[in-house]
């Protein structure tokens, strides 16, 4: 996690004080909040259209690392009937939120409380598409305990949205036969879920794992990437268009210059863009690249 902003605690206690002094979560909201707009569309095809779905970070302009949420973000988690976060400090912010308006019976961390993860594991979870079938079934279990009469209806609606991410996992098992036991610098370790179920190692760990902490890279560490690039010792460097930096644009030349493949990814989704079209992108980058 990159480093937060040193006034980030004052904000949320006046961010609390807003959304839990004097406020109740009134049960007849009919709204779902996800940190972040990745979760839309899996959680929209589960709900369907009886409840509306609205994620507090809606841009790939806007880092979630170093997000600092509203006054009416925090109402609007206060009135959800569901929360569903990221987790492993990804959007920590929501955690106190939550806390603060007795909403953790409605908040489903993605990381460990679906898939079990713990600190220190690699908190982007949604890059695996397996991942996001297993919280879409998470959330259609929730919601049929909280929405008991319409328990069908979600159920019906997680089995349409898996079969159409099992498009998606098809498409992985079919790439790797051409991707495993390849190796990829990353700036750091957003794809790490896709790379591995592609049978892709990151060959950079210790860099990449730098710069996601907003710390410098050793020495040894960037000469051993300016290396790797200059002799092809990988087949493509992933980049996160959402974080720049020297040290990330001075590795990016260096590919450019010798003739590396370059696959550009971002942590959120654009706007215009649901779970399944963006991660069939991803996938989209990295086919024609061993294709070439």
């Amino acid at each position: 996690m990159r480093k937060r902003n040193v006034l980030l605690l004052v904000l949320f206690s006046l961010l609390i004080f807003v959304g839990g002094c004097g406020h109740k979560t009134t049960s007849d909201k009919k709204i779902i909040t996800t940190t972040v707009n990745t979760y839309t569309e899996p959680l929209k095809s589960v709900v369907g259209d009886k409840y509306h779905v609205e994620s507090i970070i809606k841009s790939v302009n806007v880092d979630p690392h170093s997000f600092s949420p509203s006054s009416n973000d925090a109402k609007q988690v206060a009135d959800s009937r569901l929360i569903v976060a990221s987790g492993l400090g990804y959007d920590d912010w929501v955690e106190k939120i939550v806390t603060a308006n007795s909403q953790d019976k409605n908040l489903i961390d993605f990381s460990r409380d679906v898939l079990h993860k713990q600190d220190g594991d690699n908190e982007h979870v949604w890059f695996g598409v397996k991942n996001v079938q297993k919280l879409s079934q998470a959330v259609a279990q929730h919601m049929s305990q909280v929405d008991p009469k319409n328990k069908a209806y979600y159920q019906a609606n997680f089995k349409k949205y898996k079969l159409k991410l099992d498009g998606l996992v098809k498409r992985e098992a079919k790439l790797k036969q051409q991707t495993a036991g390849k190796k990829a610098y990353v700036t750091e370790p957003l794809p790490y879920y896709l790379l591995k179920d592609l049978g892709i190692s990151i060959a950079n760990p210790h860099f990449a794992k730098a710069v996601e902490e907003d710390t410098d890279p050793s020495i040894e560490d960037i000469k051993n990437m300016e290396d790797g690039l200059r002799h092809h010792k990988v087949s493509f460097l992933v980049v996160n268009k959402q974080v720049t930096s020297g040290i990330i644009t001075k590795m990016t030349n260096l590919a450019k210059k010798n003739k590396v493949p370059i696959i550009y990814f971002t942590e959120t989704l654009p706007s215009d863009l649901g779970y399944y079209e963006w991660m069939n992108g991803n996938l989209s980058q990295i086919e024609r690249i061993v294709k070439e």
